[in-house]
């Protein structure tokens, strides 16, 4: 599997990792990608999605592997004012919009990230709550995937991922941002202010950048959410952000 390279971020990135950006909020008024719906959600419910939508968990990590080969060839320096996106690249979900690693989950872990938190992504993948921020800008970049109920949960040893573990972000331009995991929390499936710009501050205005990932609990339940928060401590290249 081709690796995060370690090259400055763009100026672009560079201004989105730095700029302070008004708080928006994220829609909130979907269903709950995890089961059928935040308000009415038990550990009865189906889990795994829209069970029509074909199941693509198991590619999973080949298209994230793919993406990574393919933004790396189409980009070889990725760095610079003039740098551009690597070449477009698809997996189950559709485009693949990063490349999200945690070591915890283990050495090769790796999902594609989708955009959306709709059956079609989430049993391909991951997924990217609409509305909240994308990797490195200030405010809440958030994740949402299966823990059960597909062939090959994204998120199924989530209790591996403590505090002070580190999850890492590459996008297309072959930026590297990584986070360090700051707390993991068990909260109810209506608590949606967990992905707001400040996680559980629907109404502050964000000053730093900060990854949530969401998931169902317990492991083949849906009663409540496991919700992992990180901070932002440096970009590819090895700048460090505190």
């Amino acid at each position: 599997m081709t690796r995060g390279d370690d090259q400055p971020p763009t100026r672009a990135h560079q201004s989105a990792a730095t700029q302070k950006i008004a708080p928006t909020e994220p829609t909130s008024t979907v269903p709950d990608p995890l089961t059928s719906s935040a308000a009415s959600a038990t550990s009865d419910e189906p889990l795994g999605g829209d069970p029509k939508v074909p199941d693509q968990t198991v590619k999973a990590q080949s298209d994230a592997s793919a993406a990574l080969d393919t933004w790396a060839s189409s980009n070889p320096k990725g760095s610079g004012p003039h740098s551009v996106g690597g070449n477009p690249t698809t997996g189950g979900g559709g485009a693949v919009t990063e490349v999200l690693r945690i070591p915890a989950l283990g050495n090769d872990w790796a999902q594609p990230v989708y955009e959306g938190v709709s059956s079609q992504q989430l049993r391909a993948g991951v997924g990217h709550f609409p509305g909240t921020e994308r990797p490195g800008q200030i405010g809440n970049y958030a994740i949402a995937g299966h823990r059960s109920g597909v062939a090959s949960p994204a998120f199924k040893n989530i209790d591996r991922i403590k505090p002070g573990a580190s999850i890492s972000v590459t996008t297309a331009h072959r930026v590297t941002y990584t986070y360090e995991v700051a707390s993991v929390q068990t909260v109810d499936p209506s608590s949606v202010n967990v992905i707001a710009q400040v996680p559980g501050k629907p109404t502050a205005t964000p000053t730093k950048p900060v990854l949530t990932l969401v998931t169902c609990w317990p492991a083949n339940g849906s009663s409540k959410r496991v919700v992992v928060t990180a901070d932002l401590v440096r970009s590819s290249g090895g700048t460090s952000v505190r």
